[in-house]
């Protein structure tokens, strides 16, 4: 063999090695979520875990912060001090956690956040349009008032910025376009269905005449159906949640909730995850700023649901 032959073989085994070690480097992702026991954080982590299923040297680990967020940071540092190479984000309180993402981002983890951003510039964002959807469903719950009538907010906790938005874009809606409507009550109910008909309760007993309420999540949408129908009321109130979870929109085709912002959670983790093994590839570059990806809405009403397909149903 001569040496160029020589040369040139021992390039191509070369090259053949490296390409095996890479086809062999283990990634691993952490999905945390602000918990696993809701519709919407269990359908991301179906979206996560289908796109990533394909890949055998990729690892998926999901933890519950169990909606604390100082349980949420400690699992932060447990996945940084782990390694990985990727983390998946719903930040419970978007302060809070901004301290963690920066030091994941330090160590070189891509961080990406689901719904909620945090304050300091990370790989990328995948967040449904919180103010647009909060916006529409303003708009469409003043429409169908007629431009007057009492409505009431089921707030999120105020740590949570996608809430902030969505509640943020319903009071832009009505202040612009329905200035005679009037918000009678807004109260934090913490993403949760029975504090929500808690505090729907209250609403209910303190104001007479109530025509609307918007929550901001479907979890509390519900629960202001549950309190609103054993008061009786249920005939005489729009209820409008956020999200779309499928038996939200069971409520909705059975008329007993008027409609919610849906979007397809199933596409929102896949985006995410795609994302995430874009960036593991290099397919994409980190940049200086937050990429934000809006997935958009959809509002669902007994008019539209049908539209909704099973398959999209989470």
């Amino acid at each position: 063999m001569t040496k160029a032959k020589w040369m040139a073989t021992f390039i191509a085994l070369l090259v053949m090695a490296t390409g095996a070690v890479q086809a062999q480097t283990a990634y691993k992702i952490g999905y945390l979520p602000s918990t696993v026991g809701q519709a919407l954080t269990q359908a991301w982590r179906s979206g996560i875990e289908k796109t990533v299923k394909a890949q055998p040297n990729v690892t998926l680990q999901a933890l519950d912060a169990q909606m604390k967020a100082e349980i949420q940071v400690t699992m932060m540092d447990d996945f940084i001090n782990q390694g990985y190479n990727v983390i998946i984000l719903q930040p419970i309180d978007a302060a809070a956690l901004t301290a963690s993402v920066k030091k994941a981002e330090g160590k070189g983890i891509h961080v990406i956040t689901l719904n909620t951003d945090t304050i300091l510039p990370h790989a990328a964002c995948v967040t449904m349009d919180d103010t647009g959807a909060g916006y529409l469903v303003g708009e469409t719950i003043g429409k169908s008032l007629n431009g007057k009538g009492n409505v009431a907010i089921l707030q999120s906790p105020p740590g949570a910025q996608a809430g902030v938005e969505r509640e943020k874009g319903f009071r832009a809606a009505l202040g612009k376009l329905y200035p005679n409507i009037k918000i009678v009550g807004a109260q934090n109910a913490a993403w949760n269905k029975d504090k929500a008909i808690e505090i729907m309760n209250s609403f209910l007993q303190v104001n007479k005449e109530l025509d609307a309420v918007f929550a901001v999540n479907d979890n509390m949408a519900e629960g202001a159906m549950i309190a609103a129908e054993s008061a009786g009321r249920l005939g005489q109130i729009k209820i409008w949640g956020f999200n779309g979870q499928k038996s939200t929109l069971a409520l909705i085709e059975q008329g007993k909730i008027t409609g919610t912002a849906y979007t397809n959670a199933y596409s929102q983790g896949a985006t995410a995850a795609k994302y995430a093994l874009d960036l593991l590839s290099g397919a994409k570059k980190k940049g200086a700023k937050t990429e934000v990806i809006v997935v958009p809405p959809f509002a669902a009403t007994k008019d539209t649901v049908a539209q909704i397909k099973a398959e999209d149903r989470w």
